[in-house]
């Protein structure tokens, strides 16, 4: 890759991201935090860097927007640069918000301008784009964040550095990281058309995965400071190696393809039946690597708590593994394969996601069982995954995003705003922006079934009749969704999906196809909020019984005088009607 002015900037946007990912890593994560402030990030030495790399990503993503836009390569990709800046910016201004949390928020931020530009050329080669765009962008962030920590690892004190915590929350990071970097690269390779390997674009995969390795066996064999500057250095090379990935594009002849290939990246021309729904399978490579990633978690937990002497109820085990199951069915198999180029199947995954999927999900009780599963540590101690979970269930924004009105009007009001309006045809085109519904809709089905019958106490607990009333208040939505989808006499993404140009779209008719997509939003919505009422009622009437099971055993045990106090009240009550007599 020769080094010209676009490349010279685009390796500074991808070693500035490094470096800020890396600094919010090692001082949010890495770094033993103890003491009453282990959870306000007040003079770390870690965020002016993170604050000055982030503006130097501003000015590198503000000079590839006009680079983009001057050489004609596209307003999408120009666009994208923009929101990259603005994310960029953004992060840096966290900086001076000093609660633990803002780094959960920075390194999301970081992220979504690391794979902007990456999303909008990610039909750069149409073929199988759907696979290479999500390890593209999972592989970025994966390395990005394992080069800059260990790069920002020199920020740390010496006795941090060399402390037990700081070592094994650097190789624990360095494998995940380094697995994530490999699969990922390996399926970009794989999925991508061309000679593989032979190609530009495979060999510098290869090497950014080769470097990930690297760094993760220089984690297991020292961390000395020589070693440490080692594993910084073969990160720069990987994020060399990634910049030239990006523009890099395998040499395809792709004048050819149908359209379904080159707007998809897979061919949908076998007809949707029922069986091909089930076993044509596409594999969703986010969603898939997340319901892996969940379940395994889960199952350490549980183990871990009963290393512990603890136990833990099966059916919530059960339901969470039953949970991501069902997103991973959805996602992978035929549903997922066909949802883009059918509409009814389209309104099946986002219902299946959004009422089923998360509604079990909530059931589950990720949260307890984290909380239960760690240890409270004292402050004399190194802040860890319970005290990092227990700030973010404090923090303002999880608050604001479980607020019953707020919660009921993204559960809700989502299926207007992206279904009735050009968001729907946009994200067929979009494999991205697909993803980012699809994963919007399971967030809030969770938060919303999380506040009715979720295992895990939200930051705004509601009682029982507010509970009812929110179930109550959601059902004439769906309803009135469904109703007008089937009344409708225009044709949703009518351009789009009658483009695909296989019979089968001629033959199932895309107005017919619509009703049978409201008929499901109809009863599909309904269904599950009955269930989710019929589930209320039994925990309401279960702990209406265990209450007044405990106040018996008290009256019993003579420790509750609240009865004995209401007789005192009567009597007194009754002697004073006398005196008046």
């Amino acid at each position: 890759m020769l080094l010209t002015t676009q490349f010279a900037v685009d390796l500074l946007v991808w070693i500035a991201a490094s470096v800020t990912m890396g600094a919010w890593t090692t001082a949010a994560f890495i770094r033993p935090r103890r003491g009453e402030n282990r959870l306000m990030l007040v003079g770390d030495r870690a965020l002016p860097l993170a604050r000055l790399s982030s503006l130097v990503g501003v000015a590198a993503c503000a000079m590839m927007a006009n680079l983009t836009n001057t050489q004609g390569l596209g307003h999408g990709e120009s666009l994208a640069w923009c929101v990259a800046a603005g994310a960029g910016l953004l992060s840096a201004l966290l900086t001076f918000y000093k609660r633990w949390e803002s780094a959960i928020y920075a390194l999301a931020l970081q992220a979504i301008a690391l794979v902007a530009p990456i999303a909008a050329t990610e039909r750069a080669v149409a073929v199988n784009h759907d696979l290479t765009g999500d390890s593209r962008m999972i592989a970025a962030v994966a390395f990005t964040v394992l080069a800059g920590t260990w790069a920002c690892r020199f920020f740390l004190s010496a006795d941090d550095a060399s402390s037990k915590v700081a070592c094994f929350r650097m190789r624990f990071l360095s494998v995940i990281a380094a697995l994530v970097v490999v699969v990922c690269d390996a399926i970009t390779i794989l999925a991508q058309p061309g000679q593989g390997l032979l190609d530009e674009d495979g060999r510098w995969h290869l090497a950014r995965a080769a470097a990930a390795v690297v760094i993760a066996g220089l984690c297991w064999w020292s961390s000395s400071a020589v070693v440490s500057l080692v594993a910084a250095i073969v990160g720069l090379l990987g994020q060399y190696a990634a910049a030239s990935a990006f523009r890099a594009v395998p040499v395809v002849d792709e004048s050819s393809l149908p359209t379904d290939v080159e707007t998809l990246g897979y061919s949908v021309a076998d007809w949707p039946t029922l069986v091909n729904l089930v076993v044509n399978a596409r594999v969703n490579v986010f969603f898939l690597g997340l319901s892996v990633a969940a379940i395994a978690c889960y199952l350490w937990l549980v183990r871990r708590l009963h290393q512990q002497g603890g136990s833990w109820p099966w059916p919530r085990t059960f339901a969470w593994v039953t949970g991501w199951t069902i997103v991973a069915f959805l996602t992978c198999s035929g549903i997922g394969r066909y949802a883009p180029a059918v509409f009814s199947v389209h309104m099946f995954l986002n219902l299946g996601l959004n009422m089923l999927a998360a509604m079990i999900l909530t059931l589950g009780g990720f949260i307890t069982l984290v909380l239960r599963a760690t240890p409270a540590r004292g402050k004399k101690h190194a802040a860890g995954l319970r005290e990092w979970v227990s700030s973010t269930l404090h923090s303002r924004y999880l608050g604001f995003m479980y607020h019953p009105i707020i919660a009921l009007v993204f559960m809700t009001g989502t299926y207007y705003v992206y279904y009735l309006t050009s968001l729907f045809t946009t994200s067929l085109h979009t494999h991205w922006l697909h993803q980012f519904f699809f994963l919007h809709f399971l967030i809030s089905g969770y938060i919303f079934y999380g506040l009715i019958i979720g295992i895990d106490q939200p930051p705004h607990p509601l009682p029982h009749l507010g509970k009812l009333a929110l179930i109550i208040g959601a059902m004439p939505f769906h309803a009135f969704f469904g109703v007008i989808l089937m009344a409708k006499q225009t044709i949703y993404a009518e351009d789009f999906l009658s483009t695909l140009g296989h019979e089968w779209v001629a033959a199932r008719g895309l107005q017919h196809d619509q009703w049978v997509g409201g008929t499901i939003a109809w009863a599909g919505g309904e269904f599950p909020l009955v269930i989710a009422l019929i589930a209320l009622l039994t925990q309401w009437a279960r702990q209406d019984r265990k209450e007044a099971t405990r106040f018996d055993r008290h009256v019993d045990q003579g420790t509750d005088h609240s009865l004995d106090a209401y007789n005192d009240m009567l009597a007194q009550l009754a002697e004073r009607d006398r005196s008046g007599k």
